[in-house]
């Protein structure tokens, strides 16, 4: 099992859930965990609606797996072993959360893969960097020689503006390895619509997401499973046409 951690301030978890189905076409059983103070999951999901605040809860929703309500792993097995399930049996566990207790109840500093979030806007951006400190000071409490590494995907609406000096002068202060290039998703009202149509559709469809978004969820897969670009961009395809195709290993 690997764990993936996307921390920042997320508003829309459509980028997510994207890389989870992908994720999950390769025959990976995945668990998306919603841990931000929102948990907007338990208004977008199916067979959510009517789940109580204060219920802990994982349903499937388009072949992966989805949790609210829980505020550690342990929670999570312990519901699990009522469902007669073993937890154990998850490929990938994708976490992903705005909140500082979250980032050390669900022990983001030791994920695999760990993503940071953030778009262009101030109070996203700054928000994110200051998690990111915090994961970054909680893993140097255990090895004070230690270093982050991180994948930083930040969402622009063009590339090449003011605003990415800006990201690039508050995080490249920070004490982490940024892994590979950025990530860079767009974000118009284009892909916004897709994410919120894909709710009312009750699937996760990439059709008519942009070009630089689906390269943007083509790379987060391929660090994540260490898969070669073009088996994932043939996933991507079979995702498009609706059917049940699996890209076996």
């Amino acid at each position: 099992m690997k764990s993936v951690g996307f921390i920042g301030q997320i508003d829309n978890n459509g980028f997510i859930l994207s890389v989870a189905k992908l994720v999950s076409a390769f025959d990976n059983k995945v668990l998306v965990i919603d841990a931000t103070s929102t948990q907007k999951s338990r208004y977008n999901t199916p067979n959510m609606f009517n789940v109580s605040r204060l219920d802990q809860t994982i349903v499937l929703f388009d072949n992966i797996d989805i949790a609210i309500g829980f505020n550690n792993i342990l929670e999570i097995k312990k519901y699990k072993l009522t469902k007669g399930e073993d937890f154990n049996d998850y490929d990938f566990v994708f976490i992903y959360t705005d909140r500082e207790e979250m980032c050390e109840e669900f022990d983001i500093k030791n994920a695999n893969q760990l993503f940071f979030m953030a778009t262009f806007d101030h109070f996203d951006l700054y928000r994110g960097v200051e998690l990111l400190k915090f994961v970054t000071a909680t893993k140097r409490r255990e090895n004070t020689e230690a270093r982050l590494s991180v994948n930083k995907v930040v969402s622009y609406t063009q590339k090449n503006t003011p605003a990415t000096t800006l990201v690039n002068n508050l995080t490249n202060e920070l004490e982490v390895n940024w892994q590979g290039v950025d990530i860079i998703p767009s974000y118009d009202e284009g892909d916004l619509s897709v994410y919120i149509q894909n709710q009312y559709d009750n699937k996760i469809d990439f059709k008519l997401l942009s070009v630089q978004t689906k390269d943007a969820i083509t790379e987060a897969s391929i660090r994540i499973m260490d898969e070669s670009k073009d088996r994932v961009k043939k996933a991507i395809k079979n995702i498009e046409k609706n059917t049940s195709f699996m890209v076996r290993r």
